[in-house]
């Protein structure tokens, strides 16, 4: 599955197309200007195969929704799954499918690498976090199917991931080697759950973790693993579909070697390489034909020959009907965790509102937040003008902190929206503080909800899941009683009362 840096093919890719020798490509950041651009990109894949005689081919991204959005440009930011799982509709969540199959099939991308179905039941895990629907495995398995239909009936191929499961982990596998203890029987009724769900639903491609797990292969992460993929995946669990390995660059299979993960991974049982960054892909190529194998093979074409030839306008992508399921999914997801009576906001004339917020970071190398504003101050100022917004740094230095707590210090109502604060020491301090000056902060978490560790304290709390600008929205409309917090905790907090505090 190739990869290459610029917004044009080189022409070696198309002539590796037009030979039939190159059959996917996974696309990133570095690969899209605009939505122009990137489709004249796919179409000159989708000509230079056809010259050859041979069908479109896979291409792929991660467009998840969440944190985790390559394409923009005018597309339809959704809030993501664990904002999803909040909501507990499995309608909102094909409808998310819907939207997400649709825009990636107008600039051409017929392959989608989501959805994330690990249950994200470890509060230190970073690399899955809002990625993830939740923790519970029925829910997740619910919400996933739901989300995988949505997609596949649109015609764009969902990828099930991080198979077997990397939720329960803190280690992320772009710079170590998660380990799961669990056992197989733990596994089956837990992580592995939603990928049998998904299998059962029909979906056409798992993409693996590089994960080890000691219950089933001591020795190879589940990548490389005969057992895991054929055993396990093929044989126990009946799946037929596509395969995928995720990015080979990540240090817990690289570190194995280049080509010698690469040519592990084929005889393991993989169908569809991922090469993502390493070097040399196409020299690569020529070096591991000996590896294939038919049944690979047959089913890559067999996806290649389903995917749709005609690709819809350009128009769909950001438009009316797709921002007003974005919007639903917000305001669906919004979560009153405490609330110590002070909603909903009713501020009077002269009231000042001071909206804290956390300048957009990429938190784990799956994340496209950084440089993107977080519009909460806007929201909230558009219903009270006496509204300023304050943005301080991820892991800010204590000046920041003290700055900021000198901005806020005449104000009446202080709005936090907090960011892995229960990871971020900063975050932590500037809340306390703000309680400890008797603020009764309304704190706000965007991302995942563990949050409230760092500040168990706190009487008002509530769960948005996510920072896109629909969901700000939904946050200024619950505050101001425009809507009701509809949302249920998709995570357990640990640790930390989540009953309603009532004043």
């Amino acid at each position: 599955m190739h990869s290459f840096r610029g917004y044009t093919a080189p022409p070696e890719i198309l002539d590796g197309l037009r030979r039939g020798e190159i059959a996917s490509f996974c696309l990133f950041t570095y690969n899209f200007e605009s939505l122009e651009q990137f489709r004249r990109l796919n179409e000159s894949f989708y000509a230079a195969a056809a010259e050859g005689g041979f069908p479109p081919p896979l291409t792929g991204i991660d467009q998840e929704g969440g944190q985790l959005i390559p394409i923009r440009d005018g597309a339809t930011l959704l809030p993501g799954n664990m904002a999803l799982g909040a909501t507990n509709s499995p309608e909102l969540a094909r409808q998310a499918g819907n939207v997400l199959a649709r825009e990636l099939l107008a600039v051409g991308c017929n392959l989608n690498f989501a959805p994330v179905l690990d249950l994200n039941n470890n509060p230190d895990n970073l690399a899955v976090g809002i990625r993830a629907f939740g923790d519970r495995p029925a829910d997740v398995a619910r919400m996933g199917r739901a989300l995988i239909t949505g997609m596949q009936e649109i015609g764009v191929i969902a990828t099930a991931k991080h198979f077997p499961g990397h939720g329960d982990t803190s280690t992320d596998s772009h710079f170590g080697v998660p380990v799961v203890t669990k056992s197989l029987t733990d596994l089956l009724a837990t992580d592995l759950l939603p990928f049998q769900e998904a299998i059962n639903g029909g979906v056409e491609a798992v993409l693996t973790g590089h994960l080890l797990f000691p219950a089933l292969d001591a020795e190879n992460v589940a990548t490389v693993s005969p057992i895991i993929l054929g055993s396990l995946l093929r044989e126990q669990m009946g799946f037929d579909g596509l395969i995928i390995t995720d990015a080979m660059d990540m240090h817990a299979v690289n570190r194995l070697g280049m080509r010698e993960s690469v040519r592990a991974s084929l005889r393991a049982g993989i169908d569809l390489v991922l090469l993502a960054h390493l070097p040399e892909q196409l020299a690569m190529t020529q070096e591991m034909m000996s590896e294939e194998n038919e049944a690979s093979r047959q089913r890559i074409a067999r996806a290649r020959t389903r995917t749709p030839r005609e690709l819809p306008s350009l128009h769909v992508i950001g438009s009316a009907e797709h921002r007003a399921v974005a919007q639903a999914i917000a305001d669906a997801s919004i979560t009153r965790v405490r609330d110590s009576g002070v909603l909903p906001l009713r501020p009077g004339e002269d009231t000042q509102i001071a909206v804290i917020t956390i300048r957009p970071t990429n938190i784990t190398p799956a994340d496209t937040s950084l440089g993107e504003k977080i519009l909460l101050a806007d929201a909230i100022r558009a219903r009270h003008p006496r509204t300023v917004g304050l943005e301080i740094d991820y892991q800010a230095p204590a000046s920041q902190i003290s700055d900021t707590l000198n901005a806020a210090s005449e104000a009446d109502i202080v709005i936090v929206g907090t960011n892995f604060a229960d990871q971020d020491a900063s975050q932590a301090i500037l809340v306390n503080e703000l309680h400890r000056r008797g603020k009764r902060p309304i704190v706000v978490s965007l991302r995942t909800p563990y949050d409230l560790r760092a500040f168990p304290q706190i009487e008002t709390y509530l769960c948005a899941y996510s920072d896109r600008p629909v969901t700000t929205e939904a946050i200024a409309r619950v505050l101001f009683g425009e809507i009701e917090a509809r949302g249920v905790l998709p995570c357990t907090i640990p640790g930390s009362s989540t009953e309603t505090v009532k004043a």
